[in-house]
């Protein structure tokens, strides 16, 4: 879910953070951290660093009974008169409670909204069990993307983990590659890549750090107190955050080639390195449509994040279609796809269900794998793989993409129907690794260098439940056409790719220039002339 690319110095010394885990300094000045790191203990001396200036506390105007003199009173003062932080009903603010997570989002929010403009529409998630005064918090968390709905337990404990996550996401700030030998903490070997890079980037920017003991406790939930002193942390990064220009509207056109997106009666060049979610997940840039609803962030006049919601934005019962390039006139049969073979492991039907495993393709953004249901029951190695390819395939939100099989005693990945534009490459990161005989290297396979003949594909991606109408759009150098269909209530993936390749074939311009074929729910489209670039272009839009 990250949308922050902030520029990662290669290297955090160690003897640079051995400094802030044991300097005591006077309790004067300080930023409300019981001891420094954002945590209390016992009864180590609180630390300062100059963020927050001593307040004197006014006990008529300040009826929390149960701060005085603790560490962390001066700070949640500030918090309180800036109406970030509230006590309860019986004058008590109860510092060494463990924080919800709801509790630590809605003290974040209420800091956002009165220091940036944060969205108001946008599609989110929902949840039965938030109170109704939290109701309006929770929707700007979820369209800000402050907070991803599948981490998202609102009456759990926050842990330190959760809070290094909702910090950075509310910076706002942008971040390339990080490297995760900075991490010397003892007790991180369980976290994925991702959250490395969430943790690296939190301490780099003072809103973390670890234990005297060099450990980091990711899963320690994080108290009242302690949040109190994370969320000033935060008032004091969030002036220098670069959340962008945001631009919505409706996808009018979109250039894979030039990579530029019209919205509404402006085109915007796309950065490279875009990051793409659609209803929430993440996506490529090759399957926006036209007529999505987006909300894009721009940055030195780029598209640097784009969010889209469905084809129409309101209509969920609309089939969904992937349009993809095969090849472009250059590469060949000497593609390769990737392949990720495991060493020989001895337990062949693993308990991953405490696990985590993230997966990478072709260098995109991680996608974390839920591996619950791998939880050593299955019977055999082949089992475990079948279990392995559908959970891949949710994270994914693709089922054929990846191939999973057991051979030998291996776990073999490969990854399946890539782009033959794109080196396909396949990655995992976590700690299931080592049951999976597993490492974290990029495994990756080829492209041939003969001539081949522009071709691209439609996958039909569901079935129809209700009567329908589309229009498909093929575009190229030489022709500019579009075909009709009409799908009927209950017409499955294949009769729908069908019906596709059949008004694609009575087109006499379309037949002329490309042969049509059909498989099961795949159509693909390949040029009659070979060694050329058409620039071909197909949409397909709800009529």
């Amino acid at each position: 879910m990250k949308t922050w690319r902030h520029k990662i110095l290669p290297t955090i010394l160690a003897g640079a953070l051995s400094v802030s885990f044991g300097t005591a300094v006077s309790a004067k000045g300080n930023n409300g951290n019981g001891n420094g790191n954002g945590h209390g203990h016992g009864n180590d001396k609180p630390k300062g660093n100059g963020h927050v200036q001593q307040v004197k506390v006014n006990k008529n105007q300040y009826p929390f009974s149960d701060l005085n003199k603790h560490w962390a009173e001066a700070t949640v003062k500030i918090m309180m008169d800036k109406s970030i932080i509230k006590g309860y009903p019986d004058h008590t603010f109860r510092p060494n409670k463990p924080v919800t997570q709801l509790e630590a989002l809605t003290m974040v929010i209420n800091l956002l909204t009165q220091n940036t403009d944060l969205l108001t529409d946008g599609y989110y998630d929902s949840y039965k069990d938030v109170p109704d005064w939290a109701q309006s918090s929770v929707k700007l968390a979820m369209i800000n993307h402050i907070v991803d709905s599948k981490d998202f337990q609102p009456n759990k404990p926050a842990t330190r983990l959760f809070v290094v996550k909702l910090l950075v996401n509310a910076l706002g700030s942008d971040y390339d590659d990080v490297d995760e030998s900075n991490l010397f903490f003892g007790d991180i070997s369980t976290l994925t890549s991702e959250e490395k890079e969430y943790l690296s980037f939190a301490l780099l920017q003072s809103l973390v750090a670890g234990y005297e003991d060099q450990t980091f406790k990711p899963n320690k939930p994080v108290t009242r107190a302690e949040m109190a002193v994370f969320v000033n942390r935060l008032l004091g990064k969030i002036g220098d955050a670069d959340f962008g220009n945001h631009v919505k509207g409706t996808i009018v056109d979109l250039d894979e080639d030039d990579e530029e997106l019209t919205i509404g009666s402006k085109t915007y060049k796309v950065a490279n390195d875009v990051v793409v979610k659609i209803n929430g997940k993440s996506s490529s840039f090759g399957s926006l449509s036209e007529g999505m609803k987006v909300d894009v962030v721009l940055k030195n006049n780029e598209i640097q994040t784009i969010y889209a919601y469905g084809a129409t934005g309101d209509d969920e019962d609309d089939v969904t279609f992937k349009v993809e390039k095969i090849t472009d006139g250059r590469n060949g049969d000497e593609f390769e796809e990737a392949v990720k073979t495991g060493s020989r492991i001895s337990d062949s039907t693993p308990d991953l269900s405490n696990e985590s495993l993230s997966i990478s393709l072709n260098g995109e953004s991680a996608e974390s794998i839920d591996l619950d249901d791998i939880d050593g029951t299955q019977d055999d190695g082949d089992e475990v793989a079948e279990a392995l390819e559908e959970a891949i395939a949710r994270a994914l939100g693709d089922d054929d993409r990846v191939k999973v099989s057991f051979d030998n005693n291996r776990f073999v990945f490969e990854t399946d129907n890539s782009p033959t534009d794109e080196v396909p490459s396949i990655k995992f990161t976590g700690s299931a690794l080592y049951d999976l005989g597993l490492d974290s290297a990029t495994a990756k396979g080829s492209l041939g260098d003969d001539a081949k003949e522009e071709s691209w594909k439609i996958t039909v991606k569901s079935d129809a439940s209700s009567d329908q109408t589309y229009r498909i759009k093929v575009e190229d150098d030489h022709i500019d056409e579009t075909v009709v269909i009409d799908v009927d209530d209950n017409d499955t993936a294949e009769e729908i790719a069908d019906k596709i390749a059949d008004a694609l074939k009575d087109n006499d311009e379309i037949d002329s220039a490309y042969t049509v074929d059909v498989d099961d729910e795949v159509v693909t489209l390949t040029a009659r002339d070979s060694d050329e670039d058409l620039d071909l272009e197909i949409t397909i839009t709800k009529k």
